[in-house]
């Protein structure tokens, strides 16, 4: 009795050790999708809140440009630094200096974001490229 217990401890010897190393790879994966999906979702709340912040500046007058403010917001957030550099753009004016009542002034920003943790399958993006609108109304001229 006591050699049948014996032998089948030494075949289920490595199992524990083969199950895990089977097991921790598309853990490891389904992290790090976790991780870099978390990374870009913030770094395009961080480029929405630049760009319309960016819009509030050209509705008010804060006494600097939009293009200058939206850019040092998002430059100052630290989640934005994975990635290029923020691109601003006004869709026709940039302030409300001799504007009628009711016109509206559009701020388009876009980043392209890198993921933290390179995917090694063939035919998934490296980058993300996101894209943000932000509009608000000119109340005076």
């Amino acid at each position: 009795m006591r050699t049948v217990l014996s032998r089948r401890r030494r075949g289920e010897r490595g199992a524990a050790a083969l199950e895990f190393a089977l097991v921790v790879i598309p853990l490891l994966m389904i992290l790090g999708g976790i991780v870099n999906f978390g990374m870009a979702f913030s770094q395009k709340l961080a480029l929405d809140n630049a760009v319309r912040q960016a819009a509030r500046a050209a509705v008010v007058d804060t006494g600097t440009t939009p293009t200058t403010e939206a850019t040092s917001s998002f430059n100052d957030s630290a989640i934005a630094r994975q990635g290029e550099v923020v691109s601003i753009s006004f869709s026709g004016r940039n302030t409300c200096e001799g504007s009628a009542f009711g016109d509206r002034i559009t701020v388009v920003g876009t980043f392209k974001s890198k993921f933290i943790f390179p995917w090694m399958l063939p035919g998934v993006p490296r980058t993300m490229t996101w894209t943000s609108r932000g509009e608000f109304q000119c109340e005076y001229s």
